[in-house]
């Protein structure tokens, strides 16, 4: 009997980061973390909290580092779900401060992914979405967040993709979604491909290009679109904000 072991397959991932240009001395809100080449992750600290004295990217950046500190070892990690991660980081997470929050990890076959807001990912095949999260939100510029001592079990949406070679996955914080429609994001990385450019480099394209419809008063945008369906018809442009991009691709482990 012939046995056919399937190529073993890992992400190649690259990150882009920038804070909206006002938050850039504090760092900004948005934060990430890669770990063990296949688990990664993307959090946003609600911004309302400024308004207390409080530094708001503090407890997204406290929830990435206890992942990516709770991973660090590498070893058995498969045997942990993205959930699990998000609420042993939650309750490591003792900063003040409320964030949307994403977990995902790729066991070679599946992507897994464990999603609290309006942080999202999609899964580009060719050129064209694949799959896709759904942003959690209360309402109109209201996501989904969770609140230092919270438990994020209660919230926690997951999702299980099977994904196969140089299938593409973009993971991002809102910054991106508000303002790119997803034919862009496709376009962009298509082109890149072809061009043979790394995930970071591809990463940062898209962060630029996000920040600069957020610049614009009157570029179309998603969320100008959002506003328009929430009732308010006078606005226009992007909405400028911090922006975390991590650009993945599904490659033959080396």
């Amino acid at each position: 009997i012939e046995v056919v072991s399937l190529p073993q397959l890992s992400l190649s991932s690259g990150v882009a980061l920038f804070p909206h240009p006002s938050k850039a001395l504090t760092g900004g809100e948005d934060a990430y973390f890669v770990a063990c080449k296949n688990w990664f992750g993307v959090a946003d600290g609600v911004g309302q909290w400024s308004l207390e004295g409080v530094n708001a990217g503090l407890y997204a950046r406290e929830l990435m580092d206890n992942c990516e500190k709770f991973l660090s070892e590498c070893d058995g990690i498969s045997k942990y779900e993205p959930s699990s991660v998000l609420i042993h980081s939650a309750s490591k997470a003792h900063s003040p401060g409320s964030s949307t929050v994403l977990v995902g990890f790729f066991d070679g076959q599946a992507l897994h992914v464990a999603n609290i807001g309006d942080s999202g990912f999609v899964v580009i095949r060719g050129a064209h979405v694949f799959n896709r999260s759904s942003p959690m939100v209360y309402g109109f510029n209201f996501p989904l967040q969770i609140e230092s001592g919270d438990d994020p079990s209660k919230y926690i949406e997951t999702y299980k993709v099977d994904l196969d070679e140089e299938d593409v996955i973009v993971t991002a914080t809102d910054g991106l979604f508000d303002n790119l429609y997803e034919k862009e994001i496709v376009d962009i990385v298509s082109k890149s491909l072809q061009a043979n450019l790394k995930p970071a480099v591809i990463a940062e394209i898209l962060a630029l290009r996000a920040q600069e419809v957020g610049k614009s008063i009157t570029t179309r945008s998603p969320f100008a679109d959002a506003a328009h369906a929430a009732g308010y018809p006078f606005f226009s442009g992007g909405k400028l904000d911090d922006v975390a991009v991590i650009v993945s691709i599904v490659e033959k482990s080396s």
